[in-house]
């Protein structure tokens, strides 16, 4: 959860699920579907379906690696913009809606 009126630039997000490399650059991650808690574990071996699958394509795979709970958004977006260049322009405002939407499926936690 993220403090009210912290900077975003300012945030460290790691990453919290399992994820796979795929051979065309994307990464998939892998959500449980019943959620992490004992009913959802609970539920997924009884019900037996496999996780959801999040599916990034190659800006966001490489943001997810970026995510390694040592670099800051800010950092992060530097990065992004050195081997994007303008297609990843506005690369911040971007990254607000990519990590909004991250926390909100549960992929990502702020440190």
């Amino acid at each position: 959860m993220t403090k009210r009126g912290a900077n975003l630039l300012d945030m460290i997000p790691e990453r919290t699920k399992p994820f796979r490399d795929e051979e065309n650059g994307t990464v998939t991650v892998l959500v449980p579907r019943f959620g992490d808690g004992r009913v959802g574990r609970f539920l997924q071996k009884f019900v037996g379906k496999a996780p959801i699958s999040l599916h990034l394509d190659e800006i966001g795979a490489e943001t997810w690696h970026l995510c390694d709970g040592r670099r800051s958004i800010y950092e992060i977006g530097g990065c992004l913009e050195a081997k994007f260049g303008e297609r990843i322009d506005p690369v911040y405002e971007r990254l607000g809606v990519f990590f909004h939407r991250m926390r909100r499926a549960g992929v990502i936690d702020w440190r």
